[in-house]
């Protein structure tokens, strides 16, 4: 996940990542909204939720 000036800020576990990877795969797009971050320590946590744009 890339913010707006494509600074890494994380990723997508590769067990929840299956259907997202499989729609991108078929050019659909997909946009993700920051929900909650935590600090945990040396790390920050940061949930999004993932959404399909549908045009």
């Amino acid at each position: 996940m890339l913010n707006s000036d494509k600074q890494k800020l994380g990723y997508v576990p590769e067990k929840d990542n299956i259907v997202f990877s499989r729609l991108m795969d078929a050019g659909k797009i997909l946009k993700a909204k920051v929900r909650k971050i935590e600090d945990q320590g040396a790390w920050t946590k940061v949930s999004i939720g993932i959404y399909l744009v549908d045009l």
